[in-house]
């Protein structure tokens, strides 16, 4: 594996990186974080062939979104190849899955903070510097990933609480970051209404607290880590309004907060093989490069370019343009 990983990554890494050689090669690591009553949760990771444990890298963090209650770690290798092939140590992490009778939201937010903590204390084994952690998530991942900027608690009991998992930087794709706010009230309740969904779910004060301990638009203050916070504006599942309010929020607390909004552009527009195009894709991560680069996270330039064959056909979407609000 450790071969294969470093063949391929030293072919790209050299220049241009063209999306199609990102997207199914080479193969991770991986690492057991944590051990629940459901299984092991595992994060996999990329390296280069000059990377060596005494190294004090970026670490580049993915957290895949489906609404909680679905998807896999393995959506976000390509951009992890990439972040990688730039320098960073990338990672993309597991969590428990929500379920009527088991994982909940929180759960999901505690499992990422186990794995912020797991980075962290291995930081020498990953090379990496454990005060350069970047956290990247798409919808549902946006939101864990925003957790890791905003909310306390959330605290496993075997987790080494003197170790921090806030994340250093917040890098988020069309986050949920209201819980109150229309059918995610459902998610944040779960229970029999994830199985009945014909069930109403009732803005009772007590419903509401709990939606809004898992709201990271609610737990904005000063002092937060560094944000670029992007949207698609036809976004029909999350609306942008979500991103515009947690945006101003967090520039009226000071802190460093950089929305765009991509005009043409739906739901999960980051994501390989979905609903965007290839080139919308690469834009998106080019835009993430060069917001660490100017955080003095990465040096040199983005060098991720579409590919001359496309890398895969998406589903009816347009090239994304990027706006800057």
């Amino acid at each position: 594996m450790a071969t294969a990983l470093a063949v391929s990554l030293n072919a790209i890494s050299a220049g241009a990186m063209p999306m199609a050689e990102l997207m199914d090669n080479p193969p991770p690591q991986e690492r057991v974080f944590k051990t629940t009553g459901t299984g092991d949760l595992k994060l996999f990771y990329f390296t280069t062939p000059d990377w060596k444990t005494s190294d004090r890298r970026t670490a580049v963090v993915w957290i895949h979104g489906g609404g909680w209650t679905s998807g896999t770690a393995d959506v976000f290798y390509p951009a992890a190849r990439y972040f990688a092939a730039r320098g960073a140590v990338s990672f993309s992490i597991s969590y428990r899955l929500l379920k009527a009778d088991g994982p909940t939201v929180g759960d999901g937010i505690e499992d990422c903070k186990s794995a912020i903590r797991f980075i962290r204390a291995h930081a020498a084994e990953f090379g990496i510097d454990p005060q350069r952690v970047v956290v990247a998530g798409d919808s549902a991942g946006g939101h864990l990933a925003a957790c890791l900027g905003t909310l306390d608690g959330f605290d496993a009991a075997g987790d080494d609480l003197k170790i921090s998992a806030r994340a250093n930087v917040m890098v988020l794709f069309n986050p949920i970051v209201d819980l109150t706010d229309g059918g995610w009230l459902r998610s944040a309740v779960g229970g029999k209404f994830l199985t009945d969904k014909k069930l109403p779910v009732l803005a009772t004060p007590e419903n509401l607290t709990l939606a809004r301990s898992l709201s990271p638009l609610f737990h904005v203050h000063s002092n937060q880590p560094p944000t670029l916070l992007m949207h698609g504006l036809d976004d029909t599942i999350v609306s942008p309004d979500q991103a515009r309010q947690f945006a101003a929020a967090m520039t009226a607390a000071g802190n460093r907060c950089e929305l765009v909004l991509l005009s043409h552009a739906r739901h999960a527009f980051v994501v390989p093989r979905y609903r965007a195009t290839e080139p919308a894709v690469v834009g998106v991560l080019r835009q993430m490069d060069e917001f660490l680069i100017s955080l003095k996270l990465l040096t040199g330039e983005p060098t991720l370019e579409t590919s001359k064959t496309p890398a895969w056909i998406s589903i009816g979407a347009a090239t994304n343009n990027l706006t800057k609000k």
